[in-house]
């Protein structure tokens, strides 16, 4: 059903919100996104991560680290990419229904793993490519929980999660140290 989605197959969007476990597939992408978060950072970061002397810090305090923070990292975006969908799509009358816009949305933070190299400080032309390929697939996956969560036609859709990208967007230039 993931693979669906991620294909963005309306009809997935609706399966995955109807399905008995969607709470459990929920956590456990968010889980599963965080940690390949946390295992990107690393590797972006491996020069420092494998300059530190001591055994264990080297492969298990500081990769800790870096998976507790790619947890965090997707914990609050979610949270904050909920709201920001909610609020846009009830500014454009939509029901609300916080709950099923925070479920889907741990869906859309699997392409945001495209974007993790640029922001665990990694620059060339590659990542700024991943970056921007990530948080385009990232914004079609939103306009499709929209959809399915507001009932909302295409245009409403693209300009509710458009107006969430474009304050999230700004919520990240102001925290992401530059």
């Amino acid at each position: 059903m993931i693979g669906r989605m991620m294909m963005l197959d309306g009809a997935a969007f609706h399966d995955y919100l109807q399905s008995p476990k969607v709470d459990k597939i929920s956590r456990l992408l968010l889980i599963a996104v965080g940690i390949l978060y946390g295992i990107i950072s690393i590797l972006t970061n491996w020069t420092y991560v494998s300059g530190f002397d001591s055994q264990v810090l080297k492969f298990f305090v500081v990769p800790g680290i870096f998976i507790i923070f790619g947890l965090l990292t997707a914990l609050i975006t979610r949270l904050g990419l909920s709201l920001l969908l909610w609020a846009s799509s009830k500014g454009f009358g939509g029901k609300g229904m916080l709950g099923q816009v925070n479920k889907a949305a741990s869906v859309s933070l699997v392409p945001g793993i495209l974007s993790v190299p640029f922001l665990a400080g990694s620059f060339n032309i590659a990542v700024i490519a991943l970056l921007g390929a990530g948080l385009i697939w990232m914004y079609l996956v939103s306009v499709q929980i929209v959809k399915a969560t507001q009932g909302f036609d295409a245009k409403k859709a693209y300009l509710a999660s458009l107006l969430s990208f474009v304050f999230l967007a700004s919520i990240y230039y102001i925290i992401v140290p530059s």
